[in-house]
């Protein structure tokens, strides 16, 4: 999490890389919302979007108070390789899609609430800020305390980001059970009714 040379700048460029997972998460939940046909699957995604970019710009905020030396994107996308990766896999996998197919939702849905996924990364983060702050503090010298509203806003945000994936989940699930259960029944359906049919023809 931070080098082995204690300094306040350790802590302020690690809240400039969670603010720029951040809005990487806000790009991709914008792209899913407008891919999206269920509206409410959109407006969830939208939620998340927005409340990413609002967190990017508080984080980045924090990181600046602090203090933080010079980082790009490569650096923190390096040090958070695993949250950044589940977001560049779904960037990839809808990049040439017009909109998203049931299946397509379902698979990336799986791939962002999973434990790996930014949001629980996120959450993860700001809890360990907000418990750690007194370690913090005598180690690194900076007064997380000062942003503990702000911290516990974010992992509160990020909370409902996951409740409501795994509702978007939910609702998957049962379309594509209906959509798998319903779809052989017609072919099927009074077998026995063909081959009188066929007699008849004859």
């Amino acid at each position: 999490m931070f080098s082995t040379r204690k300094s306040s700048k350790d802590i302020g460029n690690f809240l400039h890389c969670l603010g720029f997972l951040e809005s990487k998460t806000s790009i991709l939940y914008k792209k899913l919302s407008e891919k999206t046909v269920n509206s409410t699957f959109s407006s969830g995604f939208l939620k998340i979007s927005e409340n990413a970019k609002k967190h990017s710009k508080t984080l980045d905020e924090i990181a600046v108070k602090v203090g933080r030396s010079r980082m790009d994107d490569r650096e923190c996308a390096r040090r958070l390789n695993s949250a950044c990766d589940s977001l560049e896999l779904v960037s990839k996998k809808i990049e040439h899609k017009q909109l998203l197919s049931l299946k397509d939702l379902l698979e990336i849905v799986s791939v962002l609430e999973g434990s790996l996924g930014a949001e629980s990364y996120m959450l993860i983060q700001a809890k360990t800020f907000l418990a750690m702050a007194p370690q913090i503090c005598r180690l690194y010298g900076v007064h997380l305390e000062k942003f503990e509203n702000l911290l516990y806003g974010i992992a509160s945000d990020e909370e409902t980001h996951i409740e409501i994936l795994e509702n978007i989940k939910t609702a998957l699930d049962s379309k594509m059970n209906v959509k798998e259960g319903s779809a052989p029944n017609v072919k099927y359906t009074n077998p026995d009714s063909w081959s009188v049919a066929a007699s008849n023809r004859q």
